[in-house]
């Protein structure tokens, strides 16, 4: 009965190195997990910074676009004003020169 017990104590005893063997492979695997979590989590929010300042930029970018848009588009309007002036004083030099051409003919 003795030698019985030797060996159910035996067995006990090496399916509990198992289980403790097993337990500690898992803790190991959990702690290099939670290391790559980590590692993720910090590029994470790198990445996330990274984004926030190209946003930022994109959005500075589109403004000033939109701004110098705006200084073209002002600058070409007073440019075809003066267009228009200095054509319709053309067109009324040479409506006088005609008239006075069709008066002088006449």
């Amino acid at each position: 009965m003795a030698g019985q017990n030797d060996t159910q104590l035996d067995r006990i005893e090496g399916l509990l190195s198992q289980v403790l063997d097993r337990l500690s492979r898992m803790e190991e695997r959990q702690n290099a997990q939670s290391a790559q979590l980590e590692s993720q989590r910090a590029q994470l929010t790198e990445h996330s910074q990274r984004l926030r300042d190209i946003e930022l930029q994109h959005a500075v970018s589109v403004a000033t676009t939109k701004q110098e848009g705006k200084r073209l588009l002002g600058r070409w309007g007073a440019m075809f004003s003066i267009f228009l002036v200095i054509l319709g004083a053309i067109g009324s030099l040479i409506s006088k020169a005609v008239l006075e051409l069709i008066k002088g003919a006449s």
